[in-house]
């Protein structure tokens, strides 16, 4: 199952689109304007593939944001693979270029710094550096053998909410807003999981 989850007050029956621009942090914007640069379009509505965790329901919110997740059956997404997205968006977010040739230089050599580091101080390599290794230190290998494989994320340009095979909410005043959405009743599930802070 794929999931999303979105606050309440931006769901709608039928089609829903990214944040607009101008509301995202600008240190994400920088990464998905480079995930756009490979996938098309920017920016982008991210679904977890069944893990809940990145999706960001399980977190402890403020009392004012109610979230509702979504699960979708088949999506075809451009695919992102988390812990390797992780890595590079580091480079992505404190890189001051738009040219997508030059920050995937400065992407290939903080790899090579790692893997330095790693020889020099003797540690056994993370799995992102064995990937990195094991691509010949190519960065476009690795893109397309580490980061740009279906696991556990995708992202779209769009999505259709009303195609939710599952709609999960907290309690039954959101079920009941959800229902007079036009969200099918036999798909509303209320479940309280236990929140965390990240």
């Amino acid at each position: 199952m794929y999931y999303h989850c979105r606050d309440l007050k931006h769901v709608e029956y039928g089609k829903v689109f990214p944040p607009p621009v101008n509301t995202l942090d600008e240190y994400f914007v920088k990464c998905y304007k480079w995930l756009g640069y490979y996938c098309k379009f920017y920016p982008q509505v991210w679904l977890s593939r069944g893990n809940l965790s990145l999706t960001g329901f399980k977190r402890e919110f403020k009392k004012e944001q109610e979230v509702i997740l979504f699960g979708f059956e088949n999506i075809v997404g451009f695919p992102v693979s988390f812990e390797p997205w992780e890595y590079i968006m580091n480079t992505l977010m404190n890189d001051k270029s738009d040219d997508i040739a030059k920050i995937n230089k400065q992407i290939a050599k903080d790899f090579e710094d790692l893997r330095r580091d790693s020889i020099a101080e003797k540690w056994e390599p993370d799995m992102d550096l064995k990937g990195w290794i094991d691509c010949g230190r190519d960065v476009n290998a690795y893109f397309k053998k580490h980061l740009f494989v279906e696991k556990d994320q995708v992202v779209v340009p769009s999505l259709n909410l009303k195609t939710a095979k599952q709609v999960i909410c907290r309690n039954e005043r959101q079920k009941k807003i959800l229902r007079h959405m036009g969200f099918i009743e036999d798909r509303i599930v209320i479940k309280n999981f236990k929140t965390s802070r990240w």
